[in-house]
């Protein structure tokens, strides 16, 4: 299954995702937040910095943690006189690690942010692609978390631009994002154009910021010819993203207006606050029932969806809040973006040997003079070969142009009958 503006021919599986494992823990729950909105919740502090909080709250048997900026709370009570703040996380390294203490050294008090590109940025030209699933994937990001933990981060951008690509690639980002990203960083998305499997998988982000000219949505699942995801298929997708969007502290409805035609609208109460309805007659229309929804920057700050709109990295640091920068993270980025390059010219690779092998396989079966037919079948087999070669970097690859899942064991079986022929 894809979404995509390149939509590819076939469906990929894999969208099981249970939202219950991505809990964290349990802990001791003896900890006050006092929110500005009169609220206090009882909980535990997990980690804290400059401008932020991460507390876990505990509701029944289920434990989830929340992000709260400085704006949104007025104090903290602590059980623990040795907060988990990035300072003592620090100290506690430095007795644990010899080495740690002149890493601790190059730490000048600023807020350590780094960006890492899910998609290519506008700068890049379009010159490599930025599919889902394909050059974008869940593994790149989760071997990138050592490099940022070693270089000290506090904040990581998830900066967005991606056409889609593959649904089976969410869930592995929901559960990077939620389980390695959230409790160890500040963890932000910057939209610049999130379309599909792009809007979906940084979904489980809850802090979001918008380029100028931003847009996420247009989440439509396709499979084969353009063909619409319909019946169990599309209710399983539905599932998926309504428990994210939980996760991710977003109304569900918003989701649903982006996967399939339904209305979205927004009322505002005597407090300033959102209510998103399925339906057109709220204050503000936001979508019609007779289209699939993809918000804009400015409908996104309207409706308290994102917390701000930046066009460059100074601007973004300044609508979150950050008052002293410094940016970091740098093998990170590299690392991610190197992915990106690499898979791209696999997918390139992998297309062209794929119409290579097609015309040695369709010629040996025209042939009937069996040498002949042999030396096309000697191609074809280490073209085959190939192309297995490269899925083992990326098993993505055969569905981005409609190879089948069956494809190389039912070659296989040609190959050897054409070869015992006369």
């Amino acid at each position: 299954m894809f979404a995509s503006r390149k939509i590819a021919r076939a469906f990929v599986w894999g969208l099981v995702f249970a939202a219950g494992t991505l809990l964290a823990g349990g802990a001791a729950f003896a900890d006050k937040i006092y929110l500005k909105d009169g609220r206090v919740l009882e909980g535990k502090v997990v980690r804290e910095g400059k401008g932020f909080v991460f507390f876990k709250v505990k509701t029944g048997s289920v434990e989830s943690e929340q992000f709260f900026g400085a704006a949104d709370f007025t104090k903290i009570d602590r059980d623990d006189p040795a907060p988990k703040t990035d300072e003592n996380l620090k100290k506690e390294e430095d007795v644990k690690k010899s080495d740690a203490k002149k890493d601790e050294s190059k730490h000048t008090g600023a807020t350590r942010v780094a960006i890492l590109n899910f998609g290519c940025p506008s700068e890049w030209q379009g010159k490599y692609g930025d599919m889902v699933g394909l050059q974008v994937n869940a593994d790149s990001f989760h071997r990138a978390v050592p490099l940022l933990e070693k270089d000290h981060t506090d904040v990581v951008v998830i900066r967005v631009k991606s056409g889609g690509g593959a649904l089976s690639e969410l869930a592995k980002f929901h559960e990077v994002f939620e389980k390695e990203y959230k409790p160890k960083f500040r963890t932000v998305a910057w939209i610049e154009s999130a379309i599909s499997a792009a809007a979906m998988s940084p979904w489980v982000i809850e802090e979001m910021y918008f380029y100028p000219q931003g847009n996420i949505g247009a989440c439509t699942g396709w499979h084969g010819d353009l063909v619409a995801v319909k019946g169990v298929q599309l209710e399983m997708i539905l599932n998926q993203m309504e428990k994210v969007s939980l996760l991710g502290k977003k109304d569900p409805r918003i989701m649903r207006a982006m996967q399939i035609m339904e209305p979205l609208s927004v009322d505002f109460d005597e407090n300033g606050e959102v209510h998103w309805r399925q339906d057109e007659f709220g204050q503000i229309l936001l979508n019609k029932s007779k289209n699939v929804y993809t918000m804009s920057a400015s409908e996104a700050v309207k409706t308290k969806f994102a917390k701000g709109i930046a066009a460059t990295p100074e601007e973004l640091a300044k609508v979150m809040g950050l008052q002293e920068v410094e940016w970091v993270g740098q093998a990170a980025t590299d690392l991610i973006d190197k992915n990106i390059k690499d898979t791209d010219g696999v997918e390139k690779q992998f297309r062209s040997i794929y119409d290579k092998y097609r015309l040695a396989i369709d010629l040996a079966q025209q042939l009937q003079d069996k040498e002949r037919r042999g030396i096309e079948l000697s191609k074809a087999k280490k073209l085959l070969a190939e192309m297995e070669q490269r899925m083992k970097i990326n098993p993505n690859l055969p569905g981005f142009i409609g190879v089948p899942p069956a494809f190389f064991e039912q070659q296989h079986e040609l190959i050897r009958k054409l070869q015992q022929l006369p």
